[in-house]
């Protein structure tokens, strides 16, 4: 599988676990670089990674390139939702938080004054409220969602591994959502994705 994108970003990172854990090679176009982003425009009218080709297909967003390999491979050594549409929603929600910390992340990178405004305190607030909705929906073991690794776990380790690595969100302010990260930050798919500089 041909993947277009970053080490960093999150989404990139979701899908490498993915086929790390289901056995899926994977050789990386690295879009941090121009040549990288010119081939990615040449693939993606969106622009936007992770994009995959595989098998003749070319696939934009990681729900759909991790739908489309789990479909075709199996999901490995992951556990498959019980309840897709309850683990659809995890992962919405996850998006959501990335998506505003994201945005305050762009903006501050090109420069624009957010700090203390109206839009990053809604933006901040936003996550803070998807992340303690997230914490009411852990099993009883407080380390997933469904008492094993799984696409919502993943997804939050992804994300809080992204906002503390470019400084985007506090997440000592997600609470028990740290004590899913801790509990799988040595599985070597994760340990060997995590973003660093």
């Amino acid at each position: 599988m041909k993947l277009y994108g970053t080490t960093t970003s999150p989404y990139v990172r979701r899908v490498r676990v993915v086929a790390t854990e289901i056995g899926q090679p994977i050789d990386r176009i690295d879009t941090a670089l121009e040549a990288g982003q010119a081939l990615l425009r040449s693939v993606s009218p969106i622009r936007k990674v992770p994009v995959a080709e595989v098998d003749g297909k070319t696939l934009f967003d990681s729900r759909a390139i991790i739908e489309w390999l789990t479909e075709s491979r199996g999901w490995g050594a992951l556990t498959p939702p019980q309840d897709r549409w309850h683990t659809g929603n995890l992962v919405n929600a996850v998006d959501a938080a990335l998506d505003s910390v994201i945005q305050l992340f762009y903006l501050r990178r090109d420069g624009v004054a957010i700090h203390g405004s109206p839009y990053e305190t809604r933006q901040l607030e936003r996550t803070d409220a998807i992340f303690a909705w997230l914490a009411t929906h852990l099993a009883p073991d407080r380390k997933t969602f469904t008492g094993a690794l799984g696409l919502a776990e993943i997804s939050v380790i992804c994300a809080l591994d992204w906002m503390d690595f470019r400084s985007t969100y506090p997440t000592d302010r997600a609470g028990h959502l740290n004590d899913v990260r801790a509990a799988w930050a040595d599985r070597p798919s994760l340990a060997s994705t995590k973003p660093h500089a």
